[in-house]
C-alpha cells in the first residue's frame, strides 16, 4: 500500500469504529449470523435505512467484517468476533468503543497529552467511576462487561494457581464477584471477602460460595479488609502511580503474616500487541491509569513495602503477579 493510501487510512478509522459500533448495536451482525441475506431484509428486520445500511455494509465488507455475494451479505470470520455467543466476543467492547462516555472522552485526548490527566473527568466533569455509580443504566452495562471479561479468563487463572492453601480471600474491587466465586469453588475449605463499591456488589453472583463470603462494602483507596490473600483484578491499570502506591500500601498493611497479594494484570512487553497499546491509552483517556512493565510494577511495589516473587502467564493475555511483603 502506498504511504499516502495507509496515511488516509489512519485518521479515517473512526469509520471503522463508528459502521461496527453501530451494526452491532443494531443487531445486524446477528441477523446474518445464520447465513447471507439481503440488504432488504437485513434492513426491514433491523428498522434501518435501506440505502444507508447497503453502504455501511459495503464499508464492513471493504475492511473484511462482512462478505458479499449473490447479492447477499454475510459474515466472515473477523466478523463473527462480533457476535454475542462467540467464545471470543468483542460485541460489548464494540458497542462500548461508540458510546458517549467512551467517545467523548478520546474526543478530549489531547487534554491527556497536554496534562498528564485522564480525558474522561475533564470531559464529563467527574471521575469514570463516579460516573457509573450516579448514571446506574451504563454503570450496570459496565459491571456486565466487566463480569463477562472476567468470566473469560476465569479458567486460565484457576487452571495455574493453586488457592487451597489460603484461609481467607479477598478480592478487591470484586464486582459482582465472579471470580471470587470460581475461586472458592476451586478452594472448598477458603473463606471469602467480596470488596467493592455497594452499587457494583449489588447483583453478585456468588450462588452458593456466598455461604463463606462476607460482602464488604467500601473503597480501597482508603482501607482494605484483612486476608491472607488479596487479588486485585484489573485493578492497579486503572490508577496512576501516586493511587497505585497507596492502593498497593492499604494492601500491605491489610495483608496478613506470610500472606500474598495477587494482581492479575496485563504485562508489557515487546513485541507489543494492539491489544496492549490500545489500553495503555484507553486507561489513560479514562481514568489516568496505565499498563504497566514488569519494571514499572517492581517500583510501585518497592515504593509501597512489597516485591514482586514471581509472574505467571497464563492463557490468556493476562498474567498472575505473585507479590508478597519485602524482608
Amino acid at each position: 500500500m502506498p504511504a499516502a493510501a495507509k496515511a488516509f487510512s489512519l485518521i479515517t478509522g473512526v469509520a471503522n469504529t463508528q459502521v461496527i459500533s453501530n451494526l452491532v448495536t443494531a443487531n445486524v451482525f446477528e441477523a446474518i449470523s445464520e447465513g447471507a441475506r439481503k440488504v432488504d431484509e437485513i434492513a426491514t428486520e433491523c428498522k434501518l435505512d435501506k440505502n444507508v445500511l447497503a453502504r455501511s455494509l459495503r464499508y464492513a465488507t471493504f475492511i473484511g467484517v462482512t462478505e458479499f455475494a449473490d447479492d447477499k451479505y454475510s459474515l466472515t470470520d473477523v466478523g463473527r468476533c462480533f457476535l454475542p455467543d462467540n467464545p471470543e466476543s468483542l460485541a460489548f467492547p464494540a458497542s462500548f468503543i461508540g458510546s458517549v462516555p467512551w467517545r467523548e472522552a478520546w474526543n478530549n485526548f489531547r487534554y491527556c497529552l497536554q496534562t498528564g490527566h485522564a480525558a474522561f473527568s475533564h470531559a464529563f466533569g467527574m471521575p469514570y467511576f463516579e460516573y457509573l455509580d450516579k448514571h446506574r443504566d451504563f454503570g450496570g452495562q459496565f459491571n456486565n462487561y466487566m463480569t463477562a471479561m472476567t468470566n473469560r479468563i476465569i479458567p486460565a487463572i484457576t487452571a495455574v494457581y493453586d488457592f487451597k492453601g489460603f484461609d481467607t480471600i479477598c478480592d478487591i474491587g470484586g464486582g459482582q464477584g465472579t471470580l471470587l466465586k470460581a475461586i472458592l469453588e476451586s478452594a472448598p475449605k477458603a473463606k471469602g471477602i467480596l470488596f467493592d463499591m455497594e452499587s457494583a456488589m449489588k447483583d453478585n453472583v456468588l450462588g452458593e460460595t456466598a455461604e463463606r463470603t462476607q460482602i464488604v462494602p467500601g473503597s480501597f483507596v482508603d482501607q482494605i479488609p484483612a486476608a491472607d490473600c488479596l487479588i486485585l483484578k484489573s485493578i492497579i491499570h486503572d490508577w496512576d502511580d501516586e493511587h497505585a502506591i497507596r492502593i498497593l500500601t492499604n494492601c500491605r498493611k491489610a495483608l496478613k503474616k506470610d500472606g500474598t497479594i495477587l494482581l492479575i494484570e496485563q504485562v508489557l512487553e515487546e513485541p507489543y500487541t494492539a491489544r496492549e497499546l490500545f489500553y495503555d491509552l484507553h486507561m489513560q483517556v479514562m481514568l489516568g491509569g496505565a499498563e504497566r512493565t514488569e519494571k514499572e510494577f517492581c517500583d510501585l511495589f518497592e515504593a509501597a513495602g512489597l516485591e514482586l516473587n514471581m509472574i505467571i502467564p497464563t492463557k490468556s493475555p493476562a498474567k498472575i503477579i505473585e507479590v508478597t511483603l519485602q524482608e
